[in-house]
């Protein structure tokens, strides 16, 4: 077989292969009356077909207005709700932006310490950018592995417990370097020993 006739003529690149008529769409949702739009405002409703076959010749006139009012409020509802929980594009790029952030302050950090040794102000910005940089790591994984579409309950839930950790630890960073030694001081004298 000639690479020739794999390849498809100029002329049918642009056209696809499969061409999608409207018409065989479907125009109505199914139901189990059928609905008939007259040229007024009004619905007419039609009971549904009987065992014989034939339709029953009672018809109801109902206000179309009336009859899908709450539908309609649902649908935008649930619109509304989806708009506000979504997350785009703009905001994994601004969390991606704030993880690296955080990973390049601590090298200027990190580099400061061994070089100069203890100083407060350090031991105060580790005690800031290092937690936040560890609450953006676990934020990705809660993110990944408990997806809020799946889990809503469990995704909240450790959400919650990632904050409230990631606050202690910032806490608890904030007392060991004011009532302690300091983090760098530690970092010291843990690899001198």
């Amino acid at each position: 077989m000639s690479m020739r006739s794999l390849i498809r003529p100029v002329q049918q690149v642009s056209q696809p292969y499969l061409r999608i008529n409207p018409a065989w769409t479907i125009a109505k949702r199914y139901s189990g009356t059928a609905v008939n739009k007259p040229s007024d405002q009004s619905n007419t409703v039609q009971q549904p077909m009987t065992s014989t076959g034939t339709t029953s010749s009672n018809s109801t006139t109902v206000d179309s207005s009336v009859a899908t009012t709450p539908e309609k409020e649902k649908v935008e509802e649930k619109k509304e709700v989806k708009k506000e929980e979504e997350h785009g594009y703009a905001f994994g790029a601004h969390h991606w932006n704030m993880e690296r952030g955080a990973a390049i302050a601590l090298i200027p950090l990190l580099s400061t310490q061994l070089v100069y040794g203890a100083h407060p102000v350090v031991d105060g910005l580790l005690g800031v950018v290092l937690p936040y940089h560890i609450y953006m790591g676990f934020d990705s994984c809660i993110v990944d592995y408990i997806p809020k579409r799946v889990y809503p309950r469990l995704h909240k839930l450790s959400m919650w417990t990632l904050k409230a950790s990631t606050g202690l630890v910032m806490w608890g960073c904030y007392e060991f370097n004011t009532n302690e030694i300091g983090i760098t001081e530690f970092m010291q004298r843990l690899f001198s020993a």
